[in-house]
């Protein structure tokens, strides 16, 4: 009985350790992280926000011609933002979606696309009341500072051990897991949420995260089960996804179907991730879908 008060002791401070070492902040990880960023550090940054370990070299023709591209669609999205209610259902959105949002404006275009305001506006407490019941209770605090540690650290924002990047994340993530404890936390959960503070308020973040796992029309939670704490069980075969239709007429259970062939059936975990990154990064415009991107658009 006295072992197990002990145990228990000891979760107890480590905790607490965890929890201040984020309220902390950066300097916290100093020691781990070897000090404050060189000076030239920002010219080996790319556009992207990932810090490379030599000077990068001046953009390539490609790579002007895709800047300028996005510009260009940057005005075009604006001009559909502004007549949301025409475009929200159209093909066009789809197609543009699929094209790739431009960075500067994806922020605000996933938070029209998750809905994100409206659903933050009826639950207006909610992530402050998750958020501190998670520091006290979360059974996965652990882990998820365990993760976050690993969590973007080439990226600018999230390269200091304790951060502000890293503390919003560790929030995110302890909230979530108050929020939903049919999911609680997995470990893909990290880079999902990472990716969503690259361009969305905390709290924005939070809901966006709530949005995509659980809204009846983004809804990924299907995918993940209650698991054994540190991730959710991903290994045994999933019923079909209810048709996701991308714009040039494939499906994701298509690609699922490939992926089964390609991937080793010993691998289960591996081919959902395959799948289930592809429908993410399609769902929220991450990236072009090849050749049918340099149209227009």
């Amino acid at each position: 009985m006295e072992i197990a008060e002990d145990a228990d002791s000891l979760r107890a401070q480590e905790r607490e350790n965890i929890i201040m070492n984020y309220e902390k902040g950066h300097r916290a990880g100093l020691p781990e992280d070897m000090g404050p960023e060189p000076v030239g550090i920002y010219s080996s940054i790319d556009r992207f926000g990932i810090v490379h370990e030599t000077e990068l070299p001046p953009a390539t023709a490609r790579e002007v011609k895709q800047m300028r591209r996005e510009i260009t669609r940057k005005s075009k999205w604006m001009e559909m933002l502004r007549q949301w209610e025409t475009y929200k259902n159209s093909k066009k959105l789809i197609d543009r979606v699929y094209k790739g949002i431009p960075m500067n404006i994806r922020g605000q275009v996933w938070s029209v696309l998750l809905n994100i305001q409206e659903v933050k506006s009826k639950n207006p407490r909610t992530y402050k009341v998750m958020k501190e019941k998670g520091k006290r209770s979360s059974e996965h605090i652990h882990q998820i500072n365990v993760d976050i540690s690993k969590t973007l650290r080439t990226h600018i924002f999230f390269r200091d051990r304790y951060g502000a990047k890293q503390r919003e994340l560790f929030y995110i993530l302890l909230a979530y897991s108050e929020y939903n404890p049919e999911v609680g936390y997995c470990r893909d959960l990290s880079p999902i949420a990472a990716l969503f503070l690259l361009y969305l308020p905390e709290e924005d973040a939070f809901w966006a995260l709530v949005q995509l796992l659980a809204s009846e029309r983004h809804s990924l939670q299907g995918r993940w089960t209650a698991g054994q704490g540190t991730s959710c069980s991903q290994t045994q075969r999933r019923p079909p996804w209810p048709g996701f239709h991308s714009p040039n007429g494939g499906t994701v259970q298509g690609l699922q179907d490939h992926q089964e062939h390609v991937v080793p059936a010993s691998q289960p975990k591996t081919m959902w991730r395959l799948v289930s990154l592809w429908r993410l990064v399609s769902k929220l415009g991450l990236f072009s879908r090849g050749p049918a991107s340099r149209g227009a658009g």
